[in-house]
């Protein structure tokens, strides 16, 4: 139970590097056409994606102890849920994203799932320390 949700974040924290290593390299210029950036959204869209990068990271330093890291995943899934509602409050105001962006919606507002999964793990401090 624990390894399968050990595999579930790292495989879920490879999105945000992903994501963050194509936008902090190509910018909107991989999204957008020319005319429509402006150096001040390009600017912005850059800073948010670094962001990215330490949801990763967190990802994989909770990922070991998983079982031990309520708090952090919390704050994590937290953090992930609410840019699925910003995601959410975009598409009823501007318009429906691509296709892709919905899957990531769809995850975002799906990841605090993994706090019920992890809240059946057992949480056992002794058990942890004579296993090495």
């Amino acid at each position: 139970m624990k390894r399968g949700l050990q595999l579930i974040l790292g495989l879920l924290s490879l999105i945000p590097l992903i994501v963050a290593i194509l936008g902090l390299t190509s910018g909107l210029g991989r999204w957008l056409p020319a005319e429509a950036i402006t150096p001040e959204f390009d600017s912005h869209y850059r800073y948010i994606t670094g962001f990215y990068i330490s949801l990763a990271v967190t990802a994989w330093w909770i990922i070991p102890n998983i079982e031990q890291h309520k708090t952090a995943l919390r704050i994590l899934s937290g953090a992930i849920f609410m840019g699925g509602l910003g995601r959410v409050i975009s598409f009823w105001q501007v318009g429906a994203p691509s296709p892709l962006a919905l899957v990531f919606t769809s995850l975002e507002l799906c990841f605090p799932l993994l706090l019920i999964w992890q809240a059946k793990l057992p949480h056992n401090r002794q058990s942890r320390i004579s296993q090495g």
